[in-house]
């Protein structure tokens, strides 16, 4: 008998030894993987948009502190997802969902801007810090901790109206068990009500069991809460962290009761787990518990907004301070202007590799960009507009400069017909101009983007209209981008737009870019000679240069 005990306390402790060793291999892999990505975009190459995506729609209805809520037309117009997916470096979930939360929202006041830029700074500081913040945040890194914030925000959730009979059960089989010391007899009856809870257990299980997931990963948050906070350089940055913490215990104490799916993940806790879940079914401790935590989250609705606010800015900093490290050299920190300015030096577009840089100065003037199609023209007015909103949801610009108004952003860049709504390009590009003009008279200002405005109507009240709305835009301190092919547009709006343009030359019977903006109007006639670089008839290029001429002179 001894021997066999010494057996299995070997076994015993040749089991801990290799658990241990595993944990210490498994933690040094992970913190050299942590290592070795910083500074990389992700390697996934699908993400879930429409699971990220809930929280931000989620906070839709608490915009009063927000001056701007960037739409789905603005996010496909600056492919804001695509971006979202290269500046995404977050670890967990709810980081992930509040990162693109972020660059879909202009706050009013800028002050969680420039906490979110200062926390950012604290990580760069010390690799340490963030590394072990890296590891405390992987306790979220599951797709099920995407549905954390449907505590926070799922319908109102009612109790059966069958509940009184739950607790007389419950009773029931207590006093059952108690009396079947005495009188074996009442056994029987014990697991008669046992029956009749087992199938009230498993109906509740199936009817929330869309809930149960974010029940579970509200004790991940906590505990993950709980590790950061413990950390002197996080707990300074976020002092209300440990109240906050004090306040959800007692509810993270009453979740425990109730049997959540990720809880039993481990094998070694299976018969454990197996044990509870037949002592829960014998009582309805589940229903009576889920319940009733449903009644304490209501009471802790702004606590639990706040605990996700938490996490979900660590986890953003870190995903920004990784984002400038890979921008090394190649960003800048946005410098919020009150003059109507903007002033840009290097401004790239990120989604473009080895992207051609460009400088802008406009004082008190909107710009009215010229140049041929592929020269570059709806290329920049796009990466000014990512780089606006960039600067103002993450303090971060790719560019050496970006001097701006804080502003509010709207844009006019790809707009289709629609025959199922039959809605056509006119119309379409009518409503969205409208809007435009109905918002350039709020106390904010704007910055509005046009690209080709009204190209499908006819030249004369094509550059008619647009002189007329682009004047109309250019007023109460707002910033208008527009690119066209409308050269009559340039003398039309001198005094409020200053001129540049994009061009190409001909070299080798090719046509070469340079996708460097310059100043002025475009002046040259590369379209026609494009003509012949095609073997366009001589007698085709004859007319089409004397057309130009004749127009010139009028």
């Amino acid at each position: 008998m001894l021997i066999l005990a010494y057996i299995i306390l070997a076994l015993v402790a040749i089991y801990l030894l290799i658990y241990l060793y595993k944990k210490n291999f498994s933690v040094k892999t992970q913190l050299e993987e942590f290592k070795r990505d910083w500074g990389s975009p992700k390697n996934s190459r699908y993400i879930d948009i429409d699971l990220i995506e809930n929280y931000f729609l989620n906070t839709i209805n608490e915009s009063s502190q927000k001056l701007q809520l960037i739409s789905d037309k603005i996010a496909d117009d600056l492919y804001l997802n695509d971006i979202f997916k290269l500046i995404d470096r977050t670890t967990s979930r709810i980081g992930q969902q509040f990162l693109y939360a972020r660059l879909r929202t202009i706050d009013k006041d800028q002050t969680d801007l420039v906490f979110l830029d200062k926390f950012a700074d604290t990580i760069t500081a010390d690799e340490k810090l963030r590394l072990d913040t890296q590891m405390t945040l992987q306790l979220l890194e599951k797709n099920d901790s995407y549905y954390f914030q449907d505590l926070v925000y799922a319908k109102k959730i009612e109790a059966p109206e069958f509940m009184p009979i739950v607790y007389i059960l419950s009773l029931l089989n207590v006093l059952c068990l108690i009396v079947s010391i005495f009188h074996p007899g009442f056994l029987l009856v014990f697991f008669g009500i046992f029956i009749i809870n087992s199938g009230i257990h498993y109906w509740n299980k199936n009817k929330v069991s869309v809930h149960t997931s974010s029940l579970g990963e509200f004790l991940k948050a906590f505990e993950t809460a709980k590790k950061l906070d413990a950390d002197v350089k996080i707990s300074s940055s976020f002092p209300e962290t440990a109240a906050l913490l004090k306040e959800l215990t007692p509810l993270k104490r009453k979740m425990l009761g109730v049997k959540l799916d990720n809880m039993a993940e481990a094998d070694t806790v299976m018969i454990g787990y197996m044990l509870f879940e037949l002592l829960k079914i014998a009582f309805n401790v589940e229903i009576i518990l889920f319940y009733s935590i449903i009644d304490s989250l209501r009471s802790k609705k702004e606590a639990l907004k706040n605990l996700f606010k938490f996490i979900g800015t660590v986890d953003t900093a870190i995903s920004i301070a990784s984002l400038r490290h890979s921008w090394e050299g190649e960003y800048c920190k946005p410098v919020f202007n009150q003059e109507n300015c903007m002033d840009i030096t290097g401004v790239k577009h990120p989604l473009i590799v080895s992207c051609v840089p460009n400088d802008l100065d406009l004082q008190h003037k909107n710009l009215l960009l010229t140049g041929s199609n592929m020269s570059g023209k709806t290329t920049f007015i796009r990466s000014v507009g990512v780089n606006m909103v960039l600067g103002q949801t993450l303090f971060t610009c790719m560019a050496k400069k970006f001097s701006m108004p804080y502003s509010r952003i709207f844009s006019s860049i790809t707009i289709a017909d629609s025959l199922l709504e039959d809605k056509s390009y006119y119309f379409e590009e009518m409503r969205i101009i409208k809007n435009f003009i109905e918002e350039s008279v709020s106390e904010e200002p704007c910055f509005f983007i046009l690209d080709e405005i009204f190209k499908g109507t006819n030249t004369i009240e094509r550059v008619s209209a647009g002189k007329a709305i682009l004047s109309y835009l250019a007023k109460n301190n707002n910033f208008v981008f527009v690119s066209t092919h409308d050269t009559e547009l340039n003398e039309l709006l001198k005094t409020e737009y200053d001129h540049y343009h994009f061009s190409e030359t001909i070299a080798e019977e090719e046509l070469v870019f340079d996708h460097t903006i310059k100043k002025g109007p475009l002046k040259t006639r590369n379209a026609i000679r494009i003509l012949e670089i095609n073997n366009y008839p001589a007698s085709v290029i004859a007319d089409a240069n004397a057309t130009v001429d004749l127009m010139m002179k009028d």
